[in-house]
Parts: structure tokens; C-alpha cells; sequence
């Protein structure tokens, strides 16, 4: 869950970059006051970056529900196994369920693992797009 709460923390920032340069269309061109040396940010890049931002953001949400899915499906192998032991199952079939319960939970690790490179990449490309629109 708290993969959850970084990825939406990660949006809204995105989405507030997004706010802060965004200007209804009024038909004229937006003005902002600039202090002398300032420069203001690039649009374009700003619009990329903000984009490329959110796109990171939504990899790093499905990521985390892909990782919540094989956990959960870990943690009911391992109920299995469980299961088959007060059950008193036969040797080769409490194997096979183990060896479920294995690959159940080794998929859960890289899925785990992959989340938390999704999540790192989208607070990245938050930096980028607060760095790309903000003015200088």
C-alpha cells in the first residue's frame, strides 16, 4: 500500500507541475512577471517531461498491482503447503506443493523488485518534469 501512496504522491506532483504552466485558452498569449535573468521554462519540454512523468507514474501503479496480485497468490501457496502438512499429505505431493509455493513466492520477489524500479524511475521523472518547468 505504501507503493500506492508514492505513486499517487508522484502523480499529484506531476499533475501540479502540469497545473502550474497550464493556462486556459483565452485567445491571448500567457504572460508571467519574469525578474531580470530569469528565463522561463521551455513549454515543450515541460509538456514532455510532465507526460513522460505521468507515463512513469502509471507504469509504477501497475507494477504494485501486479506485485500486490503475486503476493497475495505467494501467501495462498504457502496456506497450501500448510494445509498439505497437517493434512499429512504424501511426500510427493507435499513437494509438488512446496515447489508451487516457490515459484509463487519467487515471483512475487521480482515482481516486488520490479515495483520498486518503477516507482524509483517515476520519482525521477517527477524531478525531471518539476526541473524542466520550473524557471530559472
Amino acid at each position: 500500500m505504501k507503493l500506492h501512496h508514492i505513486a499517487v504522491a508522484s502523480f499529484a506532483a506531476a499533475a501540479l507541475v502540469a497545473g502550474g504552466v497550464a493556462q486556459a485558452d483565452t485567445g491571448t498569449p500567457a504572460t508571467a512577471p519574469v525578474r531580470a535573468g530569469r528565463v522561463l521554462p521551455d513549454p515543450v519540454a515541460c509538456a514532455a517531461s510532465t507526460t513522460a512523468a505521468a507515463a512513469a507514474v502509471a507504469n509504477a501503479a501497475a507494477a504494485a498491482d501486479v506485485a500486490k496480485s503475486d503476493a497475495a497468490t505467494a501467501a495462498a501457496a504457502a496456506k497450501a503447503v500448510a494445509a498439505a502438512i497437517a493434512a499429512s499429505d504424501a511426500p510427493d505431493a507435499l513437494a509438488k506443493t512446496a515447489a508451487t509455493a516457490t515459484a509463487a513466492t519467487a515471483a512475487a520477489v521480482t515482481s516486488a523488485n520490479a515495483t520498486v524500479a518503477a516507482t524509483t524511475m517515476a520519482a525521477a521523472a517527477t524531478k525531471a518534469a518539476v526541473t524542466a518547468c520550473a524557471a530559472s
